[in-house]
């Protein structure tokens, strides 16, 4: 019985210097938490900005109701029309017939119901057998066009913001040319 009893002693007095030892010490025990995992975040990709082409919708839409020649009162016309690799692009001639410009469109905005505002780059051009005859400086410009009364053939143009100039609609070929400067002047 005497062994059961120091057992008992030795046991509780461990305990009690357990205690007492870990009461001492536990200010200079750092707590260990175990960190949340923070979720895994793959990066974005930044979204790739598209330079503005002559292809979108819009410009095509646009293209497709200017397509062909359009000519003013002075006898001035323009061709609307798509190249080889299905660019807008617009030439311009005079009234003796000779191509006097040619730019591509970099831009179609409607500004209205019934308007349009377009960007043009006129490349330079000088002794190239595609342009024959012509010659012409690097430029941007602008071309502002009103179709409110494009179901009666004519539209009105504004080149560059100097003044609207009524151009009426010829065809997909000159045949009606003459017919269509009638019109032109009659629509001024």
């Amino acid at each position: 019985m005497k062994f059961y009893i120091i057992l008992a002693l030795t046991l509780a007095m461990a305990v009690f210097t357990g205690c007492v030892n870990s009461d001492e010490t536990q200010g200079n025990i750092t707590p260990t938490t175990t960190p949340t995992p923070s979720p895994i975040v793959s990066p974005t990709p930044k979204p790739e900005i598209e330079e503005e082409d002559p292809n979108y919708t819009t410009v095509l839409a646009m293209w497709k109701d200017m397509d062909g020649y359009w000519v003013n009162s002075n006898g001035e016309y323009m061709n609307f029309t798509l190249n080889k690799d299905d660019k807008a692009v617009l030439y311009t001639y005079d009234k003796d017939g000779k191509l006097t410009g040619f730019a591509v469109t970099t831009a179609v905005m409607a500004s209205t119901k019934t308007g349009y505002y377009m960007t043009f780059e006129w490349p330079a051009i000088k002794d190239d057998v595609n342009f024959k005859g012509l010659t012409q400086d690097a430029k941007e410009s602008s071309i502002s066009i009103e179709m409110e009364n494009y179901a009666d053939d004519y539209v009105k143009l504004d080149v560059n913001n100097d003044k609207y100039v009524v151009y009426a609609k010829v065809g997909k070929n000159l045949d009606k040319l003459a017919d269509a400067i009638k019109l032109a002047e009659k629509a001024n």
